[in-house]
């Protein structure tokens, strides 16, 4: 039926970022089912033949668009996007919130004539509209929208979330883009991100320190300290805008969304931008001086106090239970 088919455009290759997908899957999936329609899945770029047969087991299609070597042109990506859209009519069209997706997705919203709404952290159905959360105000509030138009185009944020596995396999289809979608526009290079060796969106334990950490050499604890507990050192944003780290170390909105088995918060207070980030852990410890602070409504430990004199306290804790369990291994 017309409008109750959901696109999800994915991402993989060189160029494009494969956070956001799986979210896009669950999402998707949700709406596809309330509606009664089906999933589809679009990839565009070059060789997603391997993705599109990991993706298949969820979706109904993939639309597999080859594009060559180009990582991203918003040129060839939305005649791609177009060109699925105009066929299937869809009652939704999802992308991640990356850059791609942010760029892409309000194209394609001025292309079909619709709104589009950015960084959603949560899209479901509730009677006859679609109910968006995404943040505002550089995520001091949350907003939720009534979408009551179709097809609504958005962008997802990333989630620390898999699908489940499925039992089917979808159709994997390769379409050709249009010869008059050559592109106008060609980037000249790709300035890729730094490589630290560190992801901690896949992290099991992850420590984190923010503004309450205090001087700069302070950070040391907290790279012992995830040392110690064998885990990855991250950091909120304040630290990120004062230029000590990139985004890569980041947890929060407009950084990274991580679910680890323990969290450990040291010096950050606690705002939206940063729980939307990290609430979902499956254990969080938080130390913090002002018991007041908003991130103990979401622990399931806390420790009041000076975290110059706790964290020392607990890196030799760690690194003693640490010792004693290599000798009786």
């Amino acid at each position: 039926m017309a409008g109750s088919d959901v696109i999800i455009v994915c991402e993989a290759g060189k160029g494009q970022t494969e956070s956001a997908n799986a979210r896009l899957i669950i999402v998707g999936l949700e709406l596809a089912e309330r509606w009664g329609g089906r999933l589809l899945c679009l990839l565009a770029g070059d060789e997603m033949a391997a993705k599109a047969a990991d993706i298949a087991p969820f979706a109904a299609e993939v639309w597999v668009a080859e594009l060559g070597a180009q990582p991203y042109n918003s040129y060839a990506h939305l005649a791609a996007v177009r060109l699925m859209a105009d066929e299937i009519r869809p009652g939704a069209i999802l992308f991640g919130h990356t850059f791609m997706g942010m760029d892409l997705a309000p194209r394609l919203g001025a292309a079909l004539g619709v709104v589009t709404v950015a960084n959603c952290l949560s899209i479901a159905v509730a009677d006859d509209a679609v109910h968006v959360v995404r943040p505002m105000y550089r995520g001091r509030i949350l907003a939720k929208l009534a979408l009551t138009a179709r097809p609504i185009v958005a962008t997802l944020q990333p989630g620390g979330v898999e699908p489940a596995a499925a039992g089917r396999q979808g159709i994997v289809k390769t379409v050709t883009v249009p010869a008059n979608a050559n592109p106008k526009v060609r980037p000249r290079r790709t300035i890729e991100p730094e490589r630290t060796g560190i992801d901690i969106g896949k992290a099991g334990i992850v420590v984190a320190g923010g503004r309450g950490i205090g001087e700069r050499e302070n950070f040391t604890l907290v790279d012992k300290l995830a040392e110690a507990l064998g885990g990855v050192p991250a950091c909120s944003r304040p630290l990120v805008d004062m230029g000590w780290f990139g985004t890569n170390y980041q947890v929060g909105l407009s950084g990274n969304t991580v679910k680890p088995k323990l969290y450990v918060a040291c010096g950050i207070s606690g705002a939206v931008e940063h729980l939307h980030g990290m609430k979902e852990s499956e254990t969080i410890v938080v130390i913090n001086k002002d018991p007041d602070a908003p991130i103990f409504k979401v622990a399931h430990y806390g420790l009041v106090g000076d975290l110059n004199e706790i964290m020392p306290a607990l890196i030799k804790e760690a690194k003693t239970a640490k010792s004693a369990k290599s000798c009786s291994a």
